[in-house]
């Protein structure tokens, strides 16, 4: 029952984290940098996850770059 309720938590977390988060830092990012042509309006389709995942990519792409 412990691990049902760990479980539980540990993937709200992880997709509040993912999908509020790193979403809305990743659609700041790409609007930036795409002068608003991407991501679109969150009613029509487009990749979500590609979105939360640019902060990652960006953030190891910069600190690859700043110990190197």
């Amino acid at each position: 029952m412990l691990d049902a309720i760990l479980e539980f938590a540990t993937r709200f977390l992880v997709e509040f984290l993912f999908y509020t988060f790193l979403y809305g830092v990743g659609w700041v990012m790409l609007k930036a940098m795409t002068l608003g042509r991407y991501p679109p309006h969150p009613s029509q389709k487009h990749n979500r996850e590609l979105v939360a995942l640019f902060p990652v990519a960006a953030f190891f792409v910069g600190a690859t770059i700043a110990f190197s």
